[in-house]
């Protein structure tokens, strides 16, 4: 597993500069959409990266896993006054249960294994696909650093119309 993930920032100070002069609200909204589309960016490396059942079975369906990676905000981060989101594979649970069936090792819908295929078993090795793709950290930091500034810029100007 990855202990550490160095990553270099470069204009930060537009950024900054951008973020003391909107509201809160608009600071937020444009955080939280510029985090999840640098998100985004893993996500598709671990799609990508996901193994896939050739041969579906009973139990099984081909790209469970793959269809339940998704990019979802970070309640501790949001508790803590800040914004996060997370990259991870999607569990079986409230309206996606409802509508898949419940959860279980019988329930050909539910990813729960992705587990054992991301850090392997006793009797079954390692395929990580999520691990990798953090590796696309820096290009998922110019994604957000491309994307958080302007839409600051957009929301404030429309927040200044609106008065």
């Amino acid at each position: 597993m990855a202990d550490e993930i160095a990553v270099k920032l470069g204009g930060f100070d537009a950024m900054n500069r951008a973020l003391l002069a909107a509201t809160k609200e608009i600071r937020t909204k444009a955080v939280r959409s510029a985090l999840r589309n640098a998100g985004n960016v893993i996500k598709k490396a671990a799609q990508q990266a996901a193994p896939v059942l050739q041969v579906p079975t009973k139990t099984r369906n081909s790209g469970t896993v793959r269809k339940a990676i998704a990019v979802r905000n970070s309640k501790f981060s949001r508790q803590a006054g800040d914004e996060g989101v997370f990259v991870g594979v999607r569990p079986l649970r409230g309206s996606r249960q409802k509508r898949l069936g419940k959860a279980g090792a019988s329930n050909p819908n539910d990813p729960y294994y992705w587990r054992f295929v991301e850090f392997g078993t006793k009797k079954m090795s390692a395929r990580p696909f999520l691990q990798p793709a953090v590796n696309k950290g820096s290009e998922a930091v110019k994604v957000f650093m491309d994307s958080v500034v302007p839409q600051i810029e957009k929301l404030d100007a429309k927040a200044r119309n609106v008065r």
